[in-house]
């Protein structure tokens, strides 16, 4: 058997032109066509919408406060009224008040403005005179200084044997104008032996001078309480002769406690002589500050 083959051709075959005379194509374009058409006049009607409920909202703010400009200015125009109505009674009433008392208030505003005149006078003098010269601080309330200067009572001398301490010495005279009780509180100086006490303890700027002669190796030391020395003065004067002449100078800060003594020894025993004129042998304190508890040094 012999089978033919035979080209499936189909049966049925859509052109363009047959799209377009097509009725069932036509109607659901034009069905699209109108839905899009209803959505955007929706959309439209949304906006304008929207936009009239904005512009009412600002028109109803703008009214609201045209409205409240308006109350305020009503009520300043009361005010106004107000008090023009009330200076009319007052100037009225100033018309019609008798001569007597025009009269009592003429005589009142005279007074006031006399009295200002002389106010005004008075400032004027007192801006004129000069102002006395007014001291800042009181005696009672100066700063005291807590000091003493010991010095020579004049000539040579030696030291005091056998401890070799130079103790011809006195108080300065300045020191005597202090008060009595002040005084007694401050320093003692044993006048025998040349010992200072100190009876306030704090902090002290110690100085010393002491001049020599002789021929020999010169200094001293200032002992605190027949103790080792706190300060020490030394000079080498082998080449001089016997009558020349050596000051010693030294200072330093020491720490003094109630009760503590001071006095000045030579480092030899013997051989030397120390001029003691007030101005060539001479030591001192002076307190500069105190200590607390806690051992922390505070200015006086």
């Amino acid at each position: 058997m012999e089978y033919k083959l035979q080209r499936l051709e189909p049966t049925v075959t859509i052109d363009n032109h047959s799209q377009e005379t097509c009725p069932k194509c036509k109607q659901v374009q034009k069905r699209y066509f109108i839905c899009v058409c209803l959505l955007c006049v929706f959309f439209a009607v949304i906006n304008l919408m929207v936009i009239v409920f904005v512009l009412g909202r600002s028109n109803d703010r703008n009214d609201s406060d045209i409205v409240k400009q308006l109350h305020a200015l009503q009520a300043r125009v009361q005010d106004l009224e107000e008090i023009s109505s009330k200076s009319l009674s007052v100037t009225n009433e100033a018309h019609h008040k008798p001569e007597s008392l025009k009269n009592e208030v003429f005589h009142t505003s005279t007074l006031t403005e006399m009295l200002f005149e002389s106010r005004v006078k008075r400032n004027a003098d007192k801006r004129k005179k000069p102002k006395p010269n007014k001291q800042r601080h009181k005696s009672c309330c100066k700063r005291k200084i807590d000091a003493v200067h010991i010095e020579g009572t004049g000539g040579e001398s030696y030291p005091d044997f056998p401890r070799g301490t130079f103790h011809k010495f006195e108080y300065a005279d300045w020191f005597f104008n202090q008060p009595h009780k002040a005084k007694e509180k401050q320093f003692e100086l044993n006048f025998p032996n040349g010992k200072l006490t100190v009876k306030q303890s704090g902090l002290y700027l110690l100085y010393s001078q002491i001049t020599l002669k002789g021929n020999g190796t010169h200094g001293y030391h200032v002992i605190r309480n027949d103790k080792s020395p706190i300060l020490a003065c030394y000079s080498n004067n082998m080449m001089l002769h016997d009558e020349d002449k050596t000051s010693c100078f030294t200072m330093g800060m020491v720490k003094l406690d109630k009760g503590d003594t001071i006095e000045i020894r030579h480092i030899s025993k013997a051989g030397i002589r120390a001029v003691f004129t007030s101005n060539a042998s001479f030591f001192g304190l002076i307190k500069v500050g105190v200590f607390n508890k806690k051992g922390v040094v505070f200015a006086v």
